[in-house]
């Protein structure tokens, strides 16, 4: 066939997964520690600090993800036509959640629905590493890419991390809506947090200068955005180093 023009960003590309996912870990790591210490202002702080490279990193990574949907000059009979599809569609659901979560951070609205919309890519990212791991592309050959465990594993955990990204955004905002020297127990109540008496802002669990203490559900549901952020920065950092080698001494 003719020769096309093609621009191999997949090094690129997953060098800003890789700088996406330490933004969002260590994000999400400052963001636990204001928890700890109880100080709303410095987790709104910390949100909106993140927004910017968070912000640019998503852009970024948008016009790249684009670029391969709308660019892509390969057909099934080269062996590379779902390419794609693959790293296209699951790189720009990636910038979508990075622009979405920089928006919310930065004009310190609510983290629910970024965190839903992280949920929903979480689960769509799963299913794409699941097949481009089960995908038999030549006889006893699975996988749609040359590394399959790698991409598996880095498809897994940002999946993971995006499931949990929404119980993680909603104690933020819980905890941001509902000041006080405890942390308030979750209800299905709507009641603004200025209703709250004085005995229920100090609880039950001591005086006003006791200790702050967050209860181990709030632990449960938080810790487990920044440990699979970071295993999925992980992977990427190993992906990483197995790509760049063939892509760099085989250019197209």
């Amino acid at each position: 066939m003719a020769f096309i023009p093609f621009i191999d960003n997949l090094g690129l590309v997953v060098g800003l997964i890789l700088t996406g996912a330490v933004i969002l870990t260590y994000t999400s790591i400052r963001a636990f520690m204001s928890l700890l210490r109880n100080d709303p202002t410095q987790l709104r702080a910390t949100l909106k600090s993140s927004a910017v490279p968070a912000g640019i990193v998503g852009g970024v990574a948008l016009a790249l993800g684009l670029f391969t949907e709308f660019t892509w000059p390969f057909l099934l009979s080269d062996g590379l036509g779902s390419y794609d599809i693959f790293f296209g569609d699951v790189i720009t659901l990636f910038a979508m959640v990075l622009i979405v979560y920089a928006i919310v951070a930065f004009y310190g609205l609510k983290l629910e629905y970024a965190g839903l919309f992280a949920f929903v890519a979480g689960a769509i990212t799963a299913w794409y590493g699941y097949w481009g791991y089960t995908t038999l592309v030549a006889p006893g050959a699975l996988g749609l890419t040359k590394d399959p465990l790698e991409t598996f594993l880095l498809y897994g955990a940002f999946a993971a991390a995006g499931v949990f990204a929404l119980p993680a955004s909603l104690v933020v905002d819980w905890f941001l809506d509902h000041p006080g020297t405890t942390f308030t127990r979750f209800s299905l109540s709507l009641r603004p947090a200025s209703e709250r008496t004085v005995t229920d802002s100090q609880g039950t669990d001591g005086p006003a200068n006791a200790r702050y203490r967050l209860p181990y559900y709030v632990y449960l549901l938080t810790i487990w955005f920044p440990i699979f952020m970071l295993l999925a920065a992980i992977a990427a950092w190993f992906y990483l180093g197995d790509i760049i080698p063939g892509h760099l001494t085989t250019p197209p």
